[in-house]
């Protein structure tokens, strides 16, 4: 004899459904659970209760179908709120998807298997029992070729490719292995480059400031520098003879030109004399004048 749960246990193993596509096929599998483990005198009372488990949307579309029992609701609930793709479709997403760069070979692996059974179920859909074997056997194939080919790093790619691996489980296995050598590679080489010397010269690692070639060039810049400072030290002795100002000459000096007297001119010219600014110029007539000899 069979032991059946109550309708209220059976109940627990219904999650409720309001209208996600995504949730529907789990809220099927949900309910046809339930009503296997419930005693069939009971299937009229349950199905009043899987009722108040659909809310939204679906709710008021059961409410004008008038389903009397869970098949005719099942029927209602796959032909609307599942997802109808073609075979084409499918193949095209397999075939089409390629590995992120920041993806990592699981998270690829992941993805390639949900695709891969979808492909597989829409194969499957519609077809004669003695075609399914063939159907599945080219559905995995085609799984190993797009998770081959969409496979980021062209290393991984050419390593699993020369294993010649007929087993997916077998692929994904190498893969994994030559993501984590290479993983391990990168962490030595920055491991090794934290380690090297630093240059003081041109700041760039693997080497010291005096095996730095470009230590004659910095030289040469730090030579006329400094030729540039010993002319500004040289100029700053300089004394204005305008303003009287310090490290310029009176030629570059930027303050109004100062007009000297006439008299200190005459003087630095001619020496001393007794003629002064304030005298008046001796006429013409009053010049002394060479005789001439003829």
């Amino acid at each position: 004899m069979t032991a059946y749960i109550p309708v209220g246990e059976a109940l627990k193993l219904i999650t409720p459904f309001k209208g996600e596509k995504r949730d529907v096929l789990a809220f099927i599998a949900n309910v046809n659970t339930a009503f296997e483990v419930t005693d069939p005198r009971n299937e009229c009372t349950l199905f009043k209760f899987v009722l108040t488990r659909i809310s939204g949307e679906p709710r008021t579309a059961i409410a004008h179908k008038n389903l009397e029992n869970w098949e005719e609701l099942k029927e209602f609930l796959k032909n609307t709120y599942t997802e109808k793709r073609t075979l084409d479709y499918h193949a095209n997403q397999l075939f089409s998807t390629k590995q992120n760069k920041t993806e990592s070979v699981s998270e690829w692996i992941q993805r390639v298997q949900k695709l891969g059974s979808k492909f597989r179920e829409a194969a499957l859909q519609n077809c004669e029992q003695d075609e399914k074997a063939g159907i599945l056997t080219l559905a995995n194939k085609l799984k190993n070729i797009c998770f081959v080919q969409g496979l980021y790093s062209d290393r991984i790619q050419t390593i699993v490719r020369s294993r010649n691996h007929s087993d997916f489980d077998d692929i994904t296995e190498t893969a994994l292995e030559e993501e984590s050598a290479i993983f391990s590679k990168n962490e030595r080489y920055k491991s090794s480059n934290a380690e090297s010397p630093k240059c003081s010269n041109c700041n760039k690692l693997g080497h010291i400031a005096s095996r730095c070639y470009l230590k004659d060039k910095k030289d040469t810049r730090v030579n006329q520098f400094s030729a540039r400072n010993e002319n500004r030290e040289k100029n700053s002795e300089v004394t204005c003879f305008n303003c009287q100002g310090k490290g310029h000459m009176a030629k570059h000096c930027r303050k109004p030109k100062k007009r000297f007297e006439r008299q200190g001119l005459f003087k630095e010219r001619n020496g001393s004399s007794n003629y002064s600014g304030n005298e008046s110029r001796p006429s013409e007539s009053s010049r002394p004048t060479v005789q001439s000899t003829q």
